[in-house]
């Protein structure tokens, strides 16, 4: 697990636990209790009380940055951007759970357009992003199945970051709303996305996020049953593609 994510994922509990603090701790004990109202008031708020509720704030405000960085970057056509910014930290924990530990879909990513292909500043229609997304889903599935194009990746990431953003990468786009999967998938095909899908959470949360490098990930077992697996869907969708144009 990268250093980041095991920050953030301790800043997730204390948001939890500052929220149940701020909001149920504290009352509750100036009710028990009203001495604990002078003491947080003692020496005009200079007191060590104060000084940790400041630390617990600045750690949950942190928090709720990375999650609205995290949304705009993964997660940018997502509805959570509402409740994210009006109820920042009582949201933020509710978000993160959602998104980084059950891993709900992601409405993230269009291409950037190749070259060639003019960029223009009118909005991208739903049925574009639909199309977008099932070549992004298949480029992915094109990525696992290519033993070269996975160390060609070396020219942009160190060896180790190469084998986490293989899973990141098809997590960003596979995950998406089950509507658009419908709209550019048949039945069949989600079908194998799914297994492949399973396939990939599985080794996953096997390594925890704590991938090696790509040199000797794809040396072991798991890498060759994606990799074997990703042909077998790429192969299994083509050939329903086809039965589906007769």
């Amino acid at each position: 697990m990268k250093l980041i994510e095991r920050i953030t994922y301790v800043t997730y509990w204390i948001n939890i636990i500052a929220v149940v603090l701020y909001f149920i701790g504290l009352p509750v004990s100036i009710i028990i209790a009203p001495e604990v109202f002078n003491e947080i008031a003692a020496n005009k708020g200079h007191n060590t009380y104060n000084y940790l509720l400041t630390i617990l704030a600045f750690i949950v405000f942190g928090h709720w940055v990375y999650c609205l960085w995290f949304l705009f970057k993964y997660d940018r056509y997502s509805k959570s951007i509402f409740p994210l910014i009006f109820f920042n930290a009582l949201y933020a924990p509710i978000y993160y759970y959602r998104v980084k530990i059950k891993k709900r879909p992601l409405r993230n990513k269009i291409h950037k357009p190749q070259q060639g292909i003019v960029n223009t500043e009118e909005s991208i229609k739903e049925e574009d992003f639909s199309i977008l997304t099932k070549d992004s889903i298949l480029e992915s599935l094109h990525l696992w199945s290519s033993v070269s194009e996975q160390l060609r990746l070396r020219e942009f990431y160190s060896s180790k970051e190469v084998s986490c953003e293989l899973f990141d990468y098809w997590s960003s786009y596979v995950l998406t709303d089950d509507e658009i999967l419908t709209e550019v998938f048949s039945v069949k095909g989600k079908e194998f996305l799914e297994e492949f899908n399973n396939a990939i959470a599985s080794v996953e949360s096997k390594y925890n996020n704590d991938f090696p490098e790509i040199e000797k990930f794809i040396e072991t077992e798991d890498w060759k049953s994606l990799n074997a697996l990703a042909k077998k869907v790429i192969e299994k969708i083509e050939r329903e593609n086809a039965v589906g144009n007769n």
